[in-house]
């Protein structure tokens, strides 16, 4: 039997993309998908192009729909993240009310919905609560966990909350992956041969202060951006670093800086942990032989779990790092439908494969 999906808010078909990449890849069906950015259409619909577009959510005649089984939806959240406006007052994430009207009328077996952790924080209490009543009233059983990438074998430091809804009568209970220790690190997924193009010029490595040095870090990439313009892609440094000694003030170990201090907070991690990319070209850097390089395309997607010239292949590499930035983490969705979905009744397998 086809698990049946209506993929919304679907932007480069990460949700898709994980189910194609768990053990139940031979029973989906992706029939439907809603999304409005031009570029991010384009992509999906090259990597994806039996399924049918379905345009803006807002647009949706719900009631034409056939019956599937599974909803997905990575709402708008620039108005409850901490680099937005921090708003419900206007903006993109009040869409998540055609998302919630799918789900009242068609009412799916599953949904799962994703968004930042901060949707969790006090400030959104009453907007939180709201989608939460709204989907229970629903008759669906609502599991809520904060999952952080670098707990599912990527390298990057990347919190995301996430949303697992049951529908009540199908009686079936269900628990988020536990976290798995870290394996593979940044110098594992760099390119070996990068482009001229990605490495600072005398310049910009000149502009580089001992305070945006100081927050580097080496083995787990922080949470990627946008990456648009001004060299604000980020930039990374390998572990064998050369010590940049002329730095005024700077103390460096070549493998990774100690004691972060409150200017720095927001990169504060444990060993080989990274913080979140910032739009700042100068936070994240790789130094080797003093060359400072971006993080490429390719390594953005890596860091993401997509094939290296997913969005390469059809868009700019500056669409394509904003696309990547904008993606959820496959692993983690993969891990979360191997679990949602190994205790239903449709397929009988003896192992279950994370």
């Amino acid at each position: 039997m086809k698990i049946k999906l209506l993929d919304t808010f679907a932007w480069v078909g990460w949700f898709h993309l994980a189910l194609e990449q768990s053990i139940w890849k031979e029973n989906i069906e992706c029939i439907w998908y809603s999304e409005i950015d031009k570029f991010a259409k384009q992509v999906y619909n090259e990597r994806f192009p039996n399924t049918k577009d379905l345009g803006s959510i807002t647009e949706i005649d719900i009631d034409s729909l056939e019956d599937f089984d599974l909803l997905t939806g990575g709402f708008p959240c620039q108005d409850v993240s901490v680099a937005g406006k921090q708003s419900l007052e206007w903006g993109r994430t009040v869409l998540v009310e055609y998302l919630l009207q799918i789900l009242e009328k068609k009412k799916p077996k599953y949904a799962e919905f994703e968004n930042v952790k901060w949707l969790l924080s006090k400030k959104f209490t009453a907007f939180r609560e709201s989608i939460f009543k709204r989907i229970e009233d629903a008759w669906y059983d609502v599991y809520i966990k904060v999952l952080n990438t670098k707990c599912f074998w990527l390298p990057q430091n990347r919190e995301r909350v996430f949303m697992v809804c049951i529908r009540s009568d199908l009686n079936q209970k269900f628990s988020f992956h536990q976290w798995q220790e870290l394996t593979t690190f940044l110098k594992d997924i760099l390119e070996e041969e990068v482009d001229e193009k990605y490495y600072l010029s005398d310049k910009q490595f000149d502009s580089l202060t001992y305070d945006s040095i100081k927050r580097t870090y080496t083995d787990i990439a922080p949470t990627l951006d946008t990456a648009q313009g001004g060299h604000r892609q980020p930039k990374i440094r390998i572990k064998n670093a050369t010590k940049i000694g002329y730095i005024e003030g700077a103390e460096w170990d070549g493998i990774i800086l100690d004691n972060p201090n409150s200017k720095t907070k927001r990169g504060r991690v444990k060993h080989k942990i990274s913080w979140t990319l910032t739009c700042a070209w100068s936070d994240w850097v790789i130094v080797k032989d003093l060359n400072i390089r971006k993080l490429t395309p390719t390594e953005y997607a890596r860091l993401q779990w997509f094939p290296d010239n997913w969005s390469t292949d059809f868009v700019s590499n500056s669409q394509a790092y904003k696309q990547m930035w904008n993606a959820i983490s496959v692993p983690v969705v993969r891990a979360i439908f191997n679990n949602l979905f190994n205790n239903t009744n449709w397929i009988t397998l003896r192992h279950l494969y994370l």
